[in-house]
């Protein structure tokens, strides 16, 4: 098993490779297996255009507020299907598959 912070430096690396202005950081506490991500917007973490436009060919949501959140479960996704943020128009299944009950 991967421990939390290798796979959230993994994270780090492909969200940041396609989306540099946002921060990518685990969250503290008893939720620290989540990765929090927040917008350069303003001081509430909210995402510009160009921000949201970029973490949906993630899947990830942004929703009206600030950050978005990547639980558990999500997070070895992700890992194992990087090459999905190259070219999403090959994988629309992604977000269906990432956000299924």
């Amino acid at each position: 098993m991967v421990s939390a912070k290798i796979q959230a430096a993994k994270i780090r690396k492909i969200i940041k490779a396609r989306c540099p202005t946002v921060s990518v950081r685990m969250d503290t506490g008893t939720a620290g297996e989540w990765i929090n991500i927040n917008g350069s917007k303003d001081e509430f973490g909210r995402f510009t255009k160009k921000e949201k436009k970029c973490l949906d060919t993630f899947g990830i949501e942004t929703g009206l507020g600030g950050g978005a959140l990547l639980m558990t479960d999500e997070k070895e996704f992700l890992i194992k299907n990087e090459r999905v943020a190259q070219d999403r128009s090959k994988f629309k299944h992604w977000y269906d598959c990432l956000h299924s009950a």
